[in-house]
């Protein structure tokens, strides 16, 4: 067995691709093959598929390339991979965070390697469980903790691609929930500031999301801004026709509430 490593290693792909000792606070590794696209798109590549194979993590990140070519691809920018997560590994040594047996690949996250994907799908899942056991509070705190994790789209610093576009796609649409909830439940909880904070968060990422412009309007009212909820109800409002899609009860609810003198 590969000895485990000496510090342990976070990878964050919410947002920019980073990599940290010590955890999510630890200090970031700076390094020039981390700048590399094809090495952080291998390792964004791992997280997504934990256990895969040589010929499909070169046919995903090398599809113009003949099965040889993208093999020899494959196997360089793995040293490079290996050479950022490791650095204390020896020469010949086999690494501990990316088992390699044949044509199979493994990547092993627990406590010595930690990712923001996993944290964020913790804290979410956590956050439904305890809706479900109607503790609000509790489920307020993992969804904004589900919130801080999400810096940006999944891989931000990586072009577009096939193996990575619904994933990235997931994400994001996840966050917006997430972000939404918290916002519901901040102004329920009487924190019309914060419900605002993180429903323009949401905005930011989907900007046709009518239950972020639903926190905004709420919001707006709870802080006595009449107008400035007027102005985000007619965006929302905008947003939606845009879609072709007709706004909801509650979008209804608050249009009939600053309707009324």
């Amino acid at each position: 067995m590969p000895a485990p490593p000496p510090r342990p290693t976070y990878l964050a792909l919410l947002g920019t691709v980073e990599l940290r000792r010590d955890g999510p606070g630890g200090e970031e590794v700076v390094a020039p093959d981390l700048r590399r696209q094809r090495v952080k798109a291998l390792a964004a590549y791992l997280v997504l598929h934990r256990r895969t194979t040589r010929s499909a993590v070169a046919a995903a990140l090398w599809p113009d390339l003949d099965e040889r070519a993208a093999a020899n691809n494959l196997s360089v920018t793995m040293n490079h991979l290996l050479g950022l997560l490791e650095p204390w590994r020896q020469r010949g040594e086999p690494p501990f965070l990316v088992r390699l047996g044949g044509q199979g690949i493994r990547l092993v996250t627990g406590d010595h390697l930690r990712l923001d994907v996993d944290d964020f799908d913790r804290h979410q899942a956590a956050a439904a469980e305890a809706a479900a056991s109607d503790l609000p509070s509790q489920a307020l705190d993992h969804y904004r903790a589900a919130v801080d994790v999400y810096r940006g789209d999944l891989c931000l610093d990586l072009e577009d691609s096939e193996w990575l576009r619904l994933d990235r796609e997931l994400y994001r649409t996840r966050f917006v929930a997430s972000a939404v909830r918290a916002g519901q439940l901040l102004l329920a909880s009487g924190d019309p500031a914060a419900a605002r904070e993180v429903a323009h968060r949401a905005v930011a990422i989907d900007e046709w999301s009518e239950g972020a412009y639903g926190v905004l309007v709420g919001a707006a009212l709870a802080l006595g801004q009449r107008s400035a909820a007027h102005r985000l109800l007619h965006r929302c409002l905008a947003a939606l026709a845009d879609l072709g899609v007709t706004p909801t009860e509650p979008t209804l609810q608050l249009r009939r509430r600053l309707d009324q003198p």
